[in-house]
Parts: C-alpha cells; sequence; structure tokens
C-alpha cells in the first residue's frame, strides 16, 4: 500500500472515529453488532497505551487526532491478524513491519467495490471494536484515494528549491585608488529559488523554474541605474545601483525558465526557453574548459544540496577531478533550446536559438558598448539584441558500441539594422580607413567521444571556421531614406559580403586507465590565428575575447586560445589515504602574434572582483575600474591605446584590470622601448607558453590516533611566457621570458564532526614582467621637447617592471545545522603590493556567510 494514501485515509477514519464519539444518540446497526465478535475475536488484544488514547479521545477533537497518528503504524498488522486468526492471538506479530503486501492496492481483484463509508465508532463501543469498524472500511477509503492517482509512478505535482540568505564584508585597511569608493562596504541579500515539476500524464513533463532575489540593504529612488558615474540623487529610478553581492542591478535570476519533456516509445524530447540556458554539444563549437583546481575554501553560490561530508569528500578527501558541477563544461544562452535525446537507430540531436547577448557588437547587448549604463530593462532582458546565435547537432550513439558520432553547426549573425546605430557606425568612421564592418561566424564540426576500450577514453573535435565579412559603403540614394540623416549617408542593404578561408581547428583528448592507480590524460590542441569559435573551449575566459590577437599566461595548460598548438598533460593517482596530481603543458604560437598579455589573479581575483562596485567589472569591453564614480582607477601598465576612448571597442586592448564573471585579469603590452610606444608600434613574437603544477593532499588524522580526517592539502604552478622556447619556467630572469608567475596554496581541513567542518587557506601568488611600463602626466620637470612625451595625450612614459605580490591567509567552517540546512562562514585577510607603483598596494579584510537551506 502507498504510504500516501494509508496515511491520509487513517487520519480521515480516526477523525471521523472523535465525531462519532461525541455524539451519544448513535448507535450501531445489527449488522455490525454481528460483526463486531467476530473482529474483535480475531484482533489481537489492544495494548493499554492504545486503551488510554482512544479513551481520551472521547473528550476533546484533538486528542483524537493525536491518537490516530500514535495508532497509524498499527493499522496494517492488525488487518494481517484479521486475515491469519491463529497467529493473531500471539501478541509478537503486532510489532511485526511485513504486513504491509497483505493489502496491495494495485491487485484490482483484491479491490473492493466501491459503496459508500459507514464507520460505526461509538462511544458505547469498546476499544477494540472502535478500531475493528474503523480498519474494516479502509480498503474502500483507499481505493477511492487510489483514483485520484493517474499512475503507478506519477506524481502530479513537485516542488524543490532552496533559500539562501548571503552576506559579505570587505574593508580595505590600507586602500589603492581603484578601490577608494569601496573602503569599507557591507552587502546582504537573499533568495528563494523553486524548481516546479508536473506531470499530467505517463508521457509528459512540465517544469519552471522561478527565482525571487531580495536585497536586504532597503531601496531608495536614484538614477545611478542609467547613469552610475554620477552623483547620486532624487530621481524616478527605484533601483539599487549596486543590487547584490552577485548581480550588478535589478535582476532576476538565472534559473528563471519554462520547459516540457515528451517522451513516447522511441522518441523522447525535451524544449526549454528562459533566461540562462546551460548546454554543451562540441569542445570546438559549444564547451567550456576549466582545469583550475576547485578548493573547499571556494563555497560556489551554484553549490547544489549535499551534505558537509560529501561536500568535503569530493573537494577535499577524495576531490573530483573532471565533470559535473565542479569543472562546468556547459555554456549559457538566453533563448530556445530543443533537446532530442531519444530517435530510432540511436540518434539524439539538439538546437538552439538565442540571442548573442554576451558578444552583441551593438548598444543593446549586455555589454552595451553605448556605455554600459545599466537600467532595469536591460538587466530583465527585454532588450531586442541585434543579432541572432543558432546551433545544431545531431549524432549516433553506440557506435562500435561505446562511441559517440556527432555534426555540429554554430553560427553568430548580426542584423544589418545595426548600421543605424550611431556607438556602432561612428567609432568605425573615427577610428578606421575600412568602413563600418561586420563579422559573422560560422562554426561546423565533426566529433567523436566515447570508450575505444573499457580502459582508454577518446574525445576528438574537427571544425572549420568561416568568417562572413560584411563591410557597409556609403550611398547616394541614403537621402531617400529617413533613417539616413542619422545613419551619415550608411544604409543596412548598401554592403559587400565576403567570406574568408576556413580555418581548420583540431583538438584531441585521451585518457588512459591502462596502469592501475596511476590515471593520465593527454590533450593536444591546434587552432589557427584565424580561428574564431566564441562559445568553444578555445575561449579563453568566461568572457568572449572577439578577435584580439593576444596571450594568454597559463595558456594551454588551463584554457585554450586561437594561434596555439600544443600538449597538455596530467598524472592524477589515488593511494590509501591522500592523493596528488601532476600538470605539465608546452604550447606554441603558431605564427607571430602581437605581445599584448593577459594574466588572472587565482588567490585573490576573485574577492577583488567581488569587493569593487564599479559597473565596468562586469563589462570585458572596459577596464574594470573605469565605472567608478569619481574616476578613481587603478595606475595601469601600457596596453595598445592611452585613454578608454580610442579604438574601436571591441578590439582595443587597454592595460590594466578587466573583470568577467567572479574573476579579474590584467593587461599589459611588453614593449621593448618607450619609442616603441611613442610610435604606436606593438612589438609580435612567436610566443611559448609553458605550465608546471603539483597539487597533492594527505589525511594525518592516523598521526593522531583518530577516525577523523584532517586533509593536509597543497597546490603549486610556476608558468611563462617567453619569446623562445622555456620546457620549465622557474624565473623571470630567464631568457626572453616576456611574464613570469608562481602560485601556491595551502589548505588544511578537518572534520571535526560528520557536520561540522573546518577549512583554512595559506597563499602567495607572485608576477614578474620585465618590460612593463606606465603613462605618466607631463611635469613641469620635464622639458616639453622630451622626446619621452607624447604629443598628443600629454603624456610621459616610464619604465615600471610588474613585481607583484600577493599573499592570503583565512579560515572558515561548514556546518549542516539541521537537516538540508547548512551555514557556510569564511574570513580572509589579503594583501597586494607593487614594487614600482606602490599607490597600487593594498590591504583588505574579507568576510563572507551564506545560509542555505533546501526544500
Amino acid at each position: 500500500m502507498r504510504k500516501l494514501p494509508t496515511l491520509f485515509t487513517t487520519l480521515l477514519c480516526c477523525t471521523s472515529l472523535a465525531l462519532a464519539q461525541m455524539d451519544d444518540e448513535v448507535s450501531s446497526t445489527e449488522e455490525f453488532e454481528e460483526s463486531a465478535p467476530a473482529v474483535e475475536e480475531s484482533a489481537p488484544a489492544a495494548e493499554e497505551s492504545s486503551e488510554e488514547s482512544v479513551a481520551e479521545a472521547s473528550e476533546s477533537e484533538p486528542a483524537a487526532d493525536e491518537s490516530a497518528v500514535e495508532e497509524a503504524p498499527a493499522e496494517e498488522p492488525v488487518e494481517e491478524a484479521a486475515a491469519e486468526p491463529e497467529p493473531a492471538a500471539e501478541p509478537e506479530p503486532v510489532a511485526e513491519e511485513p504486513a504491509a503486501p497483505a493489502r496491495d492496492l494495485a491487485t484490482p481483484a483484491e479491490k473492493a467495490p466501491y459503496q459508500p463509508l459507514v464507520v460505526n465508532a461509538s462511544s458505547h463501543l469498546d476499544p477494540k471494536t472502535q478500531m475493528a469498524n474503523v480498519e474494516e472500511g479502509l480498503d474502500t477509503l483507499a481505493n477511492n484515494m487510489e483514483s485520484t492517482i493517474m499512475g503507478k509512478d506519477d506524481l502530479p505535482m513537485a516542488v524543490s528549491g532552496y533559500l539562501a540568505f548571503r552576506l559579505k564584508n570587505f574593508h580595505y585597511s590600507d586602500v589603492s585608488p581603484w578601490a577608494k569608493n569601496d573602503m569599507a562596504r557591507t552587502s546582504v541579500d537573499a533568495v528563494l529559488n523553486m524548481n516546479i515539476v508536473a506531470m499530467p500524464n505517463s508521457y509528459m513533463t512540465l517544469w519552471t523554474n522561478m527565482s525571487f532575489p531580495f536585497d536586504l540593504s532597503g531601496l531608495y529612488g536614484n538614477n545611478l541605474a542609467k547613469h552610475p558615474t554620477q552623483v547620486p540623487g532624487n530621481k524616478d529610478e527605484h533601483v539599487l545601483y549596486d543590487h547584490s553581492t552577485d548581480y550588478y542591478s535589478t535582476t532576476v535570476n538565472e534559473e528563471m525558465n519554462f520547459g516540457v519533456d515528451i517522451r513516447a516509445g522511441v522518441f523522447g524530447a525535451y524544449v526549454t526557453a528562459g533566461g540562462v540556458i546551460w548546454a554543451n554539444a562540441s569542445p570546438l563549437t559549444m564547451w567550456e574548459r576549466e582545469t583550475n583546481p576547485r578548493f573547499a575554501w571556494q563555497y560556489e553560490l551554484f553549490e547544489d544540496e549535499k551534505t558537509v561530508s560529501t561536500y568535503y569528500k569530493e573537494k577535499v578527501f577524495k576531490p573530483v577531478k573532471e565533470g559535473g558541477r565542479a569543472f562546468w563544461t556547459n555554456r549559457s544562452f538566453g533563448g530556445v533550446f530543443a533537446n532530442v535525446y531519444q530517435l530510432p537507430f540511436n540518434m539524439k540531436a539538439q538546437f538552439l536559438v538565442s540571442q548573442p547577448a554576451d558578444a552583441d557588437i551593438g548598444t543593446r547587448d549586455g555589454l552595451r558598448m553605448y556605455g554600459g549604463q545599466p537600467g532595469v530593462l536591460e538587466m530583465s532582458g527585454t532588450y531586442d539584441f541585434r543579432g541572432s546565435i543558432y546551433h545544431g547537432r545531431i549524432a549516433k550513439e553506440k557506435i562500435a558500441d561505446n562511441l559517440t558520432l556527432g555534426l555540429n553547426y554554430m553560427g553568430v549573425i548580426f542584423d544589418d539594422d545595426i548600421i543605424y546605430e550611431d556607438e556602432f557606425r561612428n567609432q568605425w568612421i573615427k577610428f578606421s580607413d575600412v568602413g563600418p564592418t561586420i563579422l559573422n561566424t560560422h562554426v561546423a564540426s565533426i566529433d567523436v567521444k566515447g570508450n575505444v576500450t573499457p580502459k582508454l577514453y577518446l574525445m576528438a573535435d574537427v571544425a572549420l571556421s568561416m568568417t562572413d565579412s560584411v563591410r557597409f559603403y556609403q550611398t547616394a540614394d541614403a537621402a531617400n531614406y529617413s533613417e539616413a540623416n542619422v545613419s551619415s549617408g550608411y544604409l543596412p542593404d548598401a554592403n559587400e559580403s565576403k567570406m574568408n578561408t576556413p580555418q581548420v581547428g583540431v583538438y584531441v583528448k585521451a585518457q588512459s586507465k591502462y596502469v592501475e592507480g596511476w590515471p593520465m590524460t593527454v590533450e593536444a590542441i591546434f587552432l589557427p590565428k584565424d580561428f574564431y569559435s566564441p562559445y568553444s573551449l578555445s575561449n579563453p575566459s568566461r568572457f568572449n575575447s572577439w578577435r584580439k590577437d593576444e596571450a594568454y599566461l597559463n595558456g594551454g595548460s588551463l584554457r585554450y586560445t586561437p594561434n596555439m598548438a600544443g600538449l597538455n598533460f596530467k598524472l592524477e593517482p589515488t593511494f590509501n589515504r591522500g592523493y596528488f596530481d601532476l600538470q605539465y603543458g608546452l604550447h606554441r604560437q603558431i605564427e607571430d602574434g602581437q605581445d599584448v598579455i593577459f594574466f588572472n589573479y587565482r588567490l585573490n581575483g576573485r574577492n577583488m572582483w567581488e569587493s569593487t562596485n564599479s559597473w565596468t567589472k562586469h563589462k570585458p569591453l572596459f577596464v574594470a575600474d573605469s565605472g567608478n564614480a569619481d574616476g578613481a582607477a587603478y595606475v595601469a601598465r601600457t596596453g595598445t591605446m592611452v585613454g578608454s576612448d580610442r579604438g574601436i571597442k571591441q578590439y582595443r586592448q587597454q592595460g590594466g584590470l578587466y573583470g568577467g564573471t567572479w574573476e579579474l585579469w590584467e593587461s599589459f603590452v611588453a614593449y621593448e622601448s618607450t619609442e616603441q610606444i611613442e610610435k604606436g608600434e606593438v612589438p609580435s613574437h612567436t610566443k611559448w607558453s609553458s605550465y608546471l603544477s603539483f597539487m597533492g593532499g594527505y589525511d594525518i588524522g592516523g598521526w593522531f590516533g583518530t577516525d577523523r580526517t584532517i586533509m593536509m592539502t597543497g597546490y603549486a604552478a610556476i608558468s611563462g611566457l617567453s619569446t623562445t622556447i622555456a620546457p620549465i619556467a622557474y624565473s623571470e630572469s630567464q631568457k626572453d621570458m616576456l611574464l613570469w608567475s608562481f602560485y601556491g596554496h595551502f589548505e588544511p581541513s578537518v572534520a571535526v564532526t560528520p557536520t561540522f567542518h573546518m577549512v583554512g587557506v595559506l597563499g602567495l601568488e607572485t608576477f614578474r614582467a620585465e618590460n612593463a611600463y606606465t603613462a605618466k602626466e607631463v611635469s613641469p620637470n620635464i622639458s616639453k621637447t622630451s622626446s619621452l612625451i607624447n604629443s598628443f595625450t600629454s603624456l610621459y612614459y616610464e619604465k615600471a617592471p610588474i613585481n607583484y605580490l600577493e599573499t592570503a591567509i583565512g579560515i572558515g567552517f561548514d556546518w549542516d545545522f539541521a537537516d538540508r540546512a547548512g551555514l557556510h562562514v569564511r574570513y580572509k585577510w589579503m594583501t597586494h603590493s607593487d614594487e614600482a607603483i606602490s599607490v597600487n598596494d593594498w590591504h583588505s579584510h574579507y568576510i563572507s556567510a551564506e545560509a542555505k537551506a533546501w526544500f
């Protein structure tokens, strides 16, 4: 018998018992009087506690309900005894549980015919007779209840989700210019996420995800939602500029979507639509690659439900190295996505129609070239973006038992009407000789993945990247169009289209377990300089890099970029009470590339990104601090541009700090002299990237004679970018080294109790580069005729080698204070020092606390 109908019908019957006992006028019919002795004779003797509870039931209705709950477990054994009189006389079987199958409502032959239920539970009867009469009517009630349930496994409606409260506090005891507007800030917010699933029948499932974010710092009127660089005032915008610790204005959570799943026979598919849809296809069309280690110190906002002990097991004690939320391979889109996951002949397919909210070259995208002023409409996703994304995949599974072969397409196509937008059109007119240009992207690939043998997994993808250049030209007919007055003679249909030479990219990944206990992974990559696939693993960051010619520290080993070829090797053995990982990568650019270098802060970068209130920290078109209200800015090393308003925005490479999502990057150009800066010459070389890391963990709990896990985890990495081969980058003084870095991270964790774990962090990270310069304003001490002075900007340039040192120390805990509810607290002390430009130094406290309850 199902638990739900049983409990429900028991409560109904016992409530009827209480009501019947209150009416002394009710008498038993002869039919029940005749049957009562027989039932009483076969029923087991009632325990004294049962008699007392039934007696108390006659005094008040609440007491009757209580006794009903107490007696519910005895319901099914009583019925079994009634069906088998001989063992019923013995008291032992009364407490036994296996009686449930005796009345199986799923068997039609055992169901009683429908009839109105009359329960004789008069207070004139003794308790045994009352209970027997109630038991006799259970089948009828249960059958009636069963008729409302559609099938054996149906769940007509299910709701799950979580409620989270988050607090974050930053306090800069020593502040640099870029953070002076955020010397001390506390943010408190909450979010209620609900996942609702409905099953109207056995072949259809409907679902929707709803989110209700709350900002607990209050509401006030201001105009910063439209003009964040202005001083606040009483305007009509009832929107907090810094809405929460995770989003930058009033917004809906990414879980706002809905979908339907339909399945029948050999067909199964689901269609979902919403603001953020997570999906992947093949490595070179739609894929996220992230091999940075995941430490328990960082409790992610997207952590799924798990106990504290499971959380530490997956991140520390026996870390999950790949797959799942730990290493997310999906990309996010807003639009409509269809996944046909079951077709005849082991086929499957998926299709996507979306808008390029994160890569649009127009003014209405998530990057807003218009200036990035966030407003209510942009955040709610109600704008019409100037472009579309189309994706399709069809695959055949179970080839040679375990392999899957797929064909993929990804296209990013912009609307020609974008020529009417001043911000797009005028920058091309001002900074380019070729005229306004749109670059539409088409990528097609064929991939294979699966187990070649039980101990060898293979993934390979071969892709063609094609670019359709659409170049607009002025036309004499423009005067005939009203829009021409605002488009300077350019019209949507006045353009020339040209397809470039297709670029071939190749990615191969092989994982071997042939050596017992010593799994190995090898990755190989070949991406030409003009290969462009914005949503593939060739994208070096969580933001789209457009078509920039630049190099990335740790490129190839942690994230791929175009213009790259090389190998990456990982060895990941485990042993009793511990494990270690060894990773080595060596990659080379295929042809010369600009010496524009990007590197990300791994130790403290996420906290630095979270601490600033600048809207541009979300917008990689701009340096991360350019949105500060009073122009407070980081003193940056020089890039390819001087000033934030020069150049075509999606291609400019200004030096300084750049944000994205939960990360912070810095850019500079490795100039060889100030003369190169003056002439606007960016040096170019074929660069090498090398990377070597070691990560290990060992449980020392046995040293102290305890079975509690005390895990010591350490991670160290050295990496470098050079113009000649350097198999191991051990120092910044190596020949032709453009940038060198060391990163060390020590994390002890202790399972104090099964529900309370503690974690600490001790870290150090350094970056060093000799060929770095900074721009300074002309001072009276420098002659106006000096060759150092830039006559266009009234700036002069001074060598400022990069020698950064970052440190961190912290402690935290994770506590399951109740079933399905936890508290996650962290405290961290961070420092940053810049040897050449000490004004950039800072010290900061960081506190975070998150309470999360699942339902």
